[in-house]
């Protein structure tokens, strides 16, 4: 794995770092310190940032978090990754660039059971893990862990023995997102079936949501966390979303998803969905309708009557489709209500939470669907993603995608203005934000497989902080007198590597200023510039917040 910084020394925590520029001026500092000191102390607050152990006399706060004092400022890793790179040198770098004082800690409990494989003689996996109790009727055959297997358990109590020296919080942090199915024997019958019978092996397709199976793997990985591991609160996220969407490819890095793989088909939605009404045959109809709508826009065959109006003769002839979206979401937040009863019928007063995908910021569909106002009966903490440094690539692909087919009357500067007009947000043009020539970068996103992400082959630009701050604002006033606290997620060199330590800092007040009770770092530390993670600390000793 790539390290960070090798050897180096780490800076020295009392130097300046000069005056944020992108859109955040040291007179905005000023000004956000007293806000995010009243945020902070008036929510879920952590004990002292860095080193120090939290305030005598601190009460446990409603979701078993310290407060008042210092906001939230989390760290994703991965487990493995942490290993590698040492424990004490990893928490040393991030509690000293960053004033870090709680680490959400990523591992799938049974990678264990493919990663070691000599994937050439032995394609497939067994399902280990290290507490195979835990996995009850899941399709598979459980099994603890073997000679070679990477153990789970010794990292994990050795990163949060480590951590807890230092006054750190430690969170489970469990993702369902767009990696591939885990060549585990199986492990494909948890998933999706798409629109033409096949199942499905990666993203947009995923583990089904009402296959029995999946929801028993779901509950034993939860409990496993929880009850294997000693810790604070529990993440959980799932960068999915429903078929509608998925097959018009409206997503970052879509455009080359095929809308016949749109799912999901199996016997068990097909029976719930019975019985709650839904004319499954009709919902077939209609994505077999929409199914070559899509693939002729990508073809640049333009309907008669142009693509938004033909998009809405297609709805009004199979509003199905529009049911069939609800009820995949409607299943999604059931699995969440599921897991956040499961952690709290085991530690009722550790906080439980969910990541938001960006994809928020940019498909009102997605939107529209993760209205957060329905995360407030079951979830103590809500990380929405506002990585400021790829939102402006990830717009501009999503952009090209959906001007394929429903906005594929307007050219891609037209779409991007509506699209900000939608979605409340103030950023560079469409030629700006990609740096160079249109056809080449759209060549190259026609060339990448779906959801991957584009070789820089030129520097993308950023969203500005205002559109951190906006996304920020947004989810705090939703979640305005409620128990539900508001954690950003801070993206630093996340994919592109054009973060600066003035953008950071800018970010980071604009997550204060927006009101948010704490921030989470994202999302590889390998890929973060030394001198951008230490800005984040900078920025926040600039607030008075660490």
């Amino acid at each position: 794995m790539e390290k960070l910084i090798g050897d180096a020394p780490l800076p020295a925590m009392n130097n300046a770092y000069p005056k944020a520029q992108d859109s955040f001026s040291r007179r905005d500092f000023v000004k956000v310190a007293s806000l995010a000191g009243a945020a902070v102390t008036s929510g879920l607050g952590l004990g002292a940032a860095g080193a120090r152990a939290a305030p005598a006399g601190a009460q446990a706060g409603p979701a078993g978090i310290l407060t008042p004092a210092r906001p939230l400022i989390g760290f994703q890793a991965e487990v493995p990754y942490v290993m590698e790179f040492g424990v004490e040198r990893f928490l040393d770098d991030v509690q000293s660039r960053a004033s870090v004082n709680a680490l959400f800690l990523h591992g799938d409990l049974y990678n264990a059971s493919w990663n070691g494989l000599d994937k050439a003689s032995h394609p497939t996996g067994k399902f280990a893990a290290a507490n195979p109790q835990y996995y009850r009727d899941v399709a598979m055959s459980p099994q603890g862990l073997g000679p070679g297997d990477f153990d789970f358990p010794k990292a994990m109590h050795a990163i949060t023995a480590a951590g807890r020296r230092r006054g750190m919080k430690i969170f489970s942090w469990v993702i369902e997102d767009n990696r591939a199915q885990l060549p585990i024997e199986g492990m494909d019958r948890l998933y999706e079936v798409d629109l033409h019978g096949r199942r499905t092996d990666g993203h947009p397709g995923g583990p089904c949501l009402n296959n029995p199976y999946f929801r028993n793997l779901l509950a034993g990985e939860i409990e496993d966390h929880v009850r294997s591991y000693d810790v604070d609160g529990l993440q959980r996220g799932s960068e999915r979303q429903g078929p509608l969407s998925n097959a018009l490819g409206a997503w970052h890095h879509g455009s080359t998803s095929d809308p016949g793989r749109v799912s999901c088909f199996c016997d068990y939605c097909i029976a719930k969905a019975k019985k709650q009404g839904i004319d499954t045959e009709r919902v077939r109809q209609g994505f077999l309708a929409l199914e070559p709508y899509v693939r002729n826009g990508r073809a640049g065959r333009r309907p008669a009557d142009g693509y938004y109006v033909e998009f809405w003769r297609i709805l009004l002839r199979h509003p199905e489709l529009l049911a069939w979206q609800t009820f995949w979401s409607d299943s999604m937040r059931e699995t969440q209500r599921e897991i956040y009863a499961k952690v709290k019928s085991i530690k009722p007063d550790i906080p439980v939470g969910f990541h938001i995908w960006q994809n928020a910021s940019f498909n009102p569909i997605y939107r529209a669907e993760q209205d957060y106002k329905g995360y407030l009966d079951y979830s103590d903490f809500l990380k929405p993603v506002v990585y400021d440094n790829p939102a402006a690539e990830r717009m501009a692909s999503y952009i090209y995608s959906v001007t394929q087919n429903i906005y594929g009357d307007l050219g891609r500067q037209q779409a991007l203005d509506f699209e900000y007009s939608l979605m409340g947000f103030a950023e560079k043009p469409y030629d700006e934000i990609i740096g160079g020539s249109e056809s080449a970068y759209e060549a190259q996103l026609r060339r990448l497989p779906v959801n991957d992400t584009p070789t820089p082959e030129r520097r993308f630009a950023r969203f500005s902080s205002d559109y951190v701050l906006r996304e920020t604002r947004r989810a705090v006033e939703v979640a305005a007198g409620s128990r539900t606290q508001i954690w950003p997620g801070l993206g630093v060199d996340v994919i592109e590597k054009n973060s600066t330590p003035e953008s950071v800092a800018g970010a980071v007040g604009a997550i204060f200023k927006g009101g948010g009770t704490g921030m989470i770092i994202c999302t590889s530390h390998a890929a973060m510039r030394p001198e951008n993670l230490s800005a984040v600390g900078t920025a926040l000793r600039e607030l008075k917040l660490a």
